[in-house]
């Protein structure tokens, strides 16, 4: 399977002159690497993603695919797999047939078509499907055809929009596993957009966050998740706590719930900051913990395997997430006392 690197270059698409669906676009893809483009609606990740595969021109910028610049390139000249949320199957073909499809395009001789086909459907789990139509599969198997086909003319990468969006959980878990599986096995490069957060964390090597036609961040799921560059990212990403501060010096910050050692490097006295603690950071303390600080609990979440706390410390709104395992020790409490690690404040750049 070929791998290719992708590079986007100051990418700018508007649609209308005036607003800017995909704003000073800058990324580079490493080859065989999976990155997920997420974000909210609107946020220019899908606008990104259709520039890439050539189904719509950017205003300005360049987009590469290895060495070579693809973004005058019409989509069937840039060796690029798609997979759809919708799967795009042609429901009076076989699977066999749907899969051989772009290699029928390509003019491929039918012996070598059927033969790339097979393999393309070994691949994802699906051999010995071949005579099947469609309508005689379930939803994740006909999403797999469509990721055999994407695959079965090797192209230089592959893009997938929300290609798990029409499933249920555990038919969506169960691919996320597949297509890691996939993408490990063939060491292929692949984008994928999504709006869900655990797809994203799950799934890639590296993430890129958009919001507003911008990457607000790239970085791992731990870097994204543990270490965000905005407010926005730290607050669109899992769930969190956002103290306003102003810098003692020293790493040390004054907030609403008291100072706050953070263990980072010296600021200047009293510049401004806002400090992310994630809830489940937030830790029980017992009676005799020196840090310990007393949360009034205003309700209570069970999920089963944690339970989400929902209080105040002071004025302050804070969430925090106790294991299930603890959360008997809160039941029928009004109040408890909590505390934290300084390594496990992140002071927002």
């Amino acid at each position: 399977m070929n791998a290719r690197s992708l590079t986007l270059r100051n990418v700018n698409k508007s649609y209308d002159g005036k607003h800017m669906a995909a704003d000073n676009v800058s990324l580079d893809i490493k080859a065989g690497e999976f990155v997920s483009f997420l974000g909210p609606s609107g946020s220019g990740k899908t606008t990104t993603l259709m520039m890439i595969a050539g189904f719509q021109h950017p205003t300005s910028g360049e987009i590469r695919l290895g060495e070579r610049a693809i973004d005058k390139l019409p989509p069937h000249k840039r060796n690029i797999g798609m997979v759809f949320q919708n799967y795009a199957l042609f429901p009076h073909m076989t699977i066999a047939d749907n899969v051989a499809f772009p290699l029928r395009m390509r003019g491929v001789e039918k012996a070598e078509k059927e033969r790339r086909s097979r393999e393309a459907l070994a691949k994802v789990g699906l051999q010995g499907f071949e005579k099947r139509i469609p309508s005689e599969l379930s939803g994740g198997q006909q999403q797999r055809v469509a990721l055999a086909r994407a695959l079965v003319f090797e192209p230089d990468i592959i893009l997938l929009d929300e290609p798990l969006g029409a499933l249920d959980k555990a038919l969506r878990e169960h691919m996320q596993v597949e297509l890691k599986r996939i993408h490990r096995d063939l060491g292929v490069t692949m984008v994928y957009v999504t709006h869900d957060q655990s797809e994203a964390m799950t799934m890639s090597d590296r993430i890129a966050v958009f919001n507003e036609g911008r990457i607000e961040q790239v970085g791992t799921p731990n870097e994204i998740y543990f270490a965000p560059k905005t407010r926005f990212v730290a607050s669109f990403i899992g769930d969190s706590n956002i103290l306003a501060a102003s810098s003692l010096g020293d790493g040390r910050y004054e907030t609403p719930v008291g100072v706050v050692d953070t263990k980072a490097a010296g600021s200047d006295r009293n510049s401004k900051a806002e400090l992310l603690l994630r809830p489940e950071m937030i830790r029980l303390a017992d009676g005799t913990d020196p840090s310990r600080q007393a949360m009034k609990i205003d309700s209570t979440i069970n999920y089963g395997d944690n339970l989400l706390v929902i209080g105040k410390l002071g004025a302050q709104a804070i969430r925090m997430r106790v294991p299930g395992v603890d959360a008997r020790r809160l039941d029928g409490a009004s109040e408890c006392h909590v505390t934290w690690r300084s390594e496990d404040v992140h002071v927002i750049a």
